[in-house]
C-alpha cells in the first residue's frame, strides 16, 4: 500500500512575473481521501520537493500545503500513483 507522488517546486508568486523559491520550507502533507495528517516534508536548498512515496493506496488525494509566519500560504493537490 505504498504509492508515489511527483516532485514539485515550493515557491511564492511575486505578482510581477517572477517567483521566489522557498528553500528549507516545511510542507504539511494531508491525506484528503482518508482525512489523516501525514509526516511533514521539507524543501531542499533549492526549494524543491523530490518525487517520493507515501504509505497510502494508489489514487489517494494528497494535499501539500505551506503556511509561513508572514501570512503567505498555499497548497497543491495530487493523486498518488
Amino acid at each position: 500500500m505504498v504509492s508515489d507522488y511527483t516532485g514539485f517546486e515550493v515557491k511564492v508568486d511575486n505578482d510581477d512575473g517572477t517567483v521566489t523559491m522557498l528553500p528549507l520550507e516545511t510542507v504539511k502533507v494531508y491525506d484528503v481521501t482518508n482525512e489523516e495528517e501525514l509526516d511533514d516534508l521539507t524543501s531542499d536548498a533549492e526549494g524543491l520537493i523530490a518525487p517520493g512515496s507515501l504509505d497510502v493506496d494508489a489514487g489517494t488525494l494528497i494535499r501539500f500545503s505551506v503556511q509561513r509566519v508572514d501570512g503567505i500560504s498555499g497548497y497543491a493537490d495530487q493523486l498518488t500513483t
